[in-house]
């Protein structure tokens, strides 16, 4: 778990644990402000009717995407958030089709779906409307809300439903992610609501409308690594083609070599010695055919053609 100093000033930069469970992580009661909540005069694509907060749990290696992967927490209730680390390891190509190069990024440094997403939406913006908005990275100008309504929120939406091949991004070899099981219990009680409401100066109903807790702990202190194999790999296929062979026709090494041999034989190199073999001793003394290396002639060792043997008569 990690908290932003610059976020979360009273935070330290890094929280550990030293066992799994509830009340052993992050314990947060928060005040919402309902109050302070936008009124709602009509149906937009940015009308929001839910009070409550988002949260993501993520590596610290990952940005964070709470508008979009985030999940929710309502006020008057507590909820608790068991985690437990997952490990997720791809194949590369040709196996598999994950990302194994670093990212090319001017704003982070481990790639991630994440990251490749507000890299690839950031300098779209860049591009097509000179801003950005406040959640992306960069030293660009935040978009004015003028900006935003004319050509910010268009351009996301045409990125995100017509062009997908601009910001196609792909899962990375090596992730992090936390698996979640949410329970959440009803708050204020009965007895605690008078208590609440004098602590923090409020109304009951004030608390009940506006308050939450989010109660956030590892299950417990170990993590869960999913991997992917080869299928099949070269070794066990050569293995298994010379075990097949060797048990249905008794191949085996020399088998193979016989195999070469035999072709050897049939080929053109050797082709000029087995028709010499099937013509008669007269084309042999008179040199139609040439003689195989290393072999002497039957009437003498020097000499060749018809010039070798003794004269015919």
């Amino acid at each position: 778990m990690r908290g932003s100093r610059s976020g979360w000033p009273w935070l330290p930069g890094l929280l550990t644990t030293l066992q799994g469970g509830a009340g052993n992580g992050l314990e947060l009661m928060l005040n919402i402000q309902q109050e302070e909540y936008l009124p709602v005069w009509g149906d937009t694509d940015e009308t929001s009717y839910e009070a409550g907060v988002k949260v993501q749990i993520h590596s610290q290696e990952e940005p964070p995407f709470i508008d979009q992967l985030g999940f929710g927490v309502a006020p008057g209730f507590q909820t608790f958030v068991s985690c437990q680390q997952q490990r997720l390891v791809y194949l590369p190509p040709p196996w598999g089709d994950c990302k194994a190069t670093p990212i090319e990024s001017d704003f982070f440094t481990n790639y991630s779906i994440t990251a490749c997403r507000l890299d690839c939406e950031t300098r779209y913006l860049a591009e097509n409307c000179n801003c950005r908005m406040v959640h992306m990275p960069g030293n660009a100008n935040v978009c004015t809300p003028e900006q935003y309504k004319e050509c910010a929120d268009p351009a996301l939406d045409f990125l995100v439903k017509k062009d997908s091949e601009y910001c196609a991004c792909r899962t990375p070899c090596d992730m992090v992610r936390y698996g979640k099981e949410l329970s959440m219990v009803k708050i204020p009680s009965k007895a605690s609501a008078k208590y609440l409401a004098k602590k923090f100066n409020k109304t009951e109903q004030y608390i009940a409308e506006n308050v939450l807790v989010l109660d956030i702990f590892f299950e417990a202190l170990n993590y869960e690594t999913i991997e992917q194999k080869k299928a099949y790999e070269v070794a066990g296929l050569l293995g298994d083609i010379g075990g097949q062979m060797g048990l249905f026709i008794g191949a085996s090494l020399l088998t193979i070599l016989e195999i070469f041999d035999y072709l050897y034989e049939r080929s053109g190199i050797a082709a000029p010695w087995g028709e010499c073999r099937d013509r008669g001793p007269r084309e042999r003394r008179a040199g139609s055919c040439p003689r195989a290396p290393g072999c002497r002639s039957p009437h003498g060792a020097g000499g060749s053609g018809a010039g070798a043997g003794p004269a015919v008569g």
